[in-house]
This record gives C-alpha cells, structure tokens and sequence, in this order.
C-alpha cells in the first residue's frame, strides 16, 4: 500500500509541474513578428532587417544597438519607451537615387505591444560608395 501512495504522489507532482509549465509559457511575453524578407533583392532585404533589428533592439531594451540603425546626421538622438509587436508595410520599397546617394521612403502601421498602434513615415539613406550601408535616417 505504501507503494500506490507514493507512485500516486509522484503522479501528482508531474501533473503539477507540466501545469506550471504550460502556466509559464502562457503569461511569458512572446518577441515581435519580424517581417518576411524571402523573395527580395538585395537592397530589400537590407531595409526589412533593419526594420527587424529595430523591432528587436526595442524588444531587448539595448539601446546601443538601436542607436547604430541610424545614419549619424539623423535627428533621431535616443530610443523610445515603447515595444513594437510587428510592423505592417503600406507601400513597397522603392528605391530613389539621389545626388549623393540612394533613399527609401516606407509608409507603415507600428503595431505596439498593448494593441495599438500609429502610423509611421520611415526614411532610409544609403551612399554611393561601394562599401555604404542602408541606415534608418528619421522615423516621423
């Protein structure tokens, strides 16, 4: 007898600790939906990972990291408070060659963490020079 109560205790701790499991992966926050960069070019593909890498740094809170998306002359000079969930595109990347360099203008819908949301102006740059880089310029 002194067996079925202790297998019938040791059955219970299991049930116990798969709810808590299943309790845990219920309240834990789940990362932003990145954006798909399967299909694009190059160029594309550039601009979706540092919208990605945007969506994770503000996720993480690294605000270092964050800081380096942007071009040096842009006027954005810190990271905000919010988390992004994911980030909706309204228009297609369409690059504009410029004077000096390459620009990409992306109307989106920035989906926050508490189911709002705000529409979004992003501004890309990327120079000429073989070696430049696309960088986030200005989020308006």
């Amino acid at each position: 007898m002194g067996r079925v109560c202790r297998s019938g205790f040791v059955v219970r701790t299991v049930w116990l600790v798969i709810l808590l499991i299943l309790l845990q992966g219920c309240t834990s926050k789940s990362g932003p939906a990145y954006l798909e960069i399967k299909g694009l070019n190059q160029d594309e593909q550039e601009i979706i990972q540092l919208i990605n890498k945007r969506m994770q740094y503000l996720h993480e809170g690294n605000a270092e990291e964050y800081m380096k998306l942007f071009a040096p002359n842009s006027p954005i000079t810190g990271m905000p408070t919010y988390q992004l969930e994911a980030v909706k595109l309204h228009t297609p990347i369409h690059i504009q060659e410029q004077k000096k360099g390459y620009q990409v203008l992306i109307l989106a819908d920035d989906m926050l963490t508490n189911d709002d949301f705000f529409t979004s102006q992003y501004v890309f740059i990327k120079g000429k020079d073989p070696d430049s880089k696309w960088l986030i310029y200005d989020i308006d």
